[in-house]
């Protein structure tokens, strides 16, 4: 996209943007990390930094300093791109999380999402992706560049439903989040809630993998958790998301290993 260009200025820039998307089909590798998404998207950085300071709906508005945000794109949410290790203690790797893991947002709620861990995307499940979409009817494929430490990415959710949002760099770990937007009752509810296995399946087909290539892998043992995991624990049903306001990572984790652990951020 050239420097000069506005991707808000014409329907016709928007849909562009979506044929640009890699065609990740071709590419199965990048698809299982979600990395094409997050190599695609950098030039969300300088779509999002035009003089007009508009959310793109695709790329966002990307940031290296919060503070610089405008006054009128201030957001209504933060949620942060962490690592974290929730016992430091036992020998178990840092895991990569949305803190919350779970929000609820009005419609036309600007989220910020602060980069204080290093190479995350914000992306969601979408066709356009390579993935099945798990957002609602009609919102374009979008995605956040991979921005610097200490940076932020806005997007402006103006679409009711649910939203199901991944990093591309790790999502084979696990990180994945969910946001409700307006005030759904079950009717409201999409069907994709009741298809779990429509999520990218990194669960057990993934995790048989690591024994595939040698016989020094027999043992081995998948510690993070997985995105199927996560979006259908019942801490991330939609009627409790919008109950609570927000659904931390560790109330998730707890679900998922029933053990509670205390947390330090990386």
């Amino acid at each position: 996209m050239a420097p000069d260009a506005n991707p808000t200025d014409t329907v016709e820039s928007s849909e562009q943007a979506t044929a640009e998307w890699p065609n990740v089909e071709r590419r199965p590798l990048l698809k299982a990390l979600g990395v094409g998404a997050a190599l695609s998207l950098g030039s969300g950085v300088a779509a999002g930094q035009q003089d007009d300071a508009k959310i793109d709906p695709n790329y966002g508005y990307a940031v290296q300093d919060p503070s610089e945000i405008p006054e009128r794109l201030q957001p209504d949410h933060e949620v942060s791109l962490a690592a974290q290790k929730f016992d430091p203690n036992a020998e178990m790797p840092v895991l990569f999380n949305f803190e919350p893991v779970g929000l609820h947002a009005s419609s036309g709620d600007i989220v910020q999402f602060t980069f204080d861990s290093p190479d995350h995307t914000v992306t969601s499940y979408h066709e356009a992706l390579g993935f099945p979409t798990r957002v609602p009817d009609g919102v374009p494929p979008f995605s956040s560049p991979i921005v610097s430490v200490g940076g932020a990415w806005l997007y402006r959710f103006d679409s009711e439903g649910v939203y199901d949002l991944y990093c591309g760099p790790h999502h084979v770990l696990g990180m994945v989040m969910r946001v409700v937007v307006g005030e759904l009752d079950e009717a409201d509810y999409p069907a994709y809630l009741e298809t779990p296995e429509t999520i990218p399946p990194f669960g057990e087909e993934f995790e048989n993998i690591l024994v595939q290539f040698s016989d020094v892998n027999e043992e081995v043992e998948w510690v993070f958790p997985t995105p199927r995991a996560i979006l259908t624990a019942s801490a991330l049903d939609p009627d409790r998301i919008q109950e609570e306001g927000t659904v931390s990572f560790g109330t998730v984790r707890e679900e998922l290993t029933e053990t509670p652990a205390e947390t330090t951020t990386r």
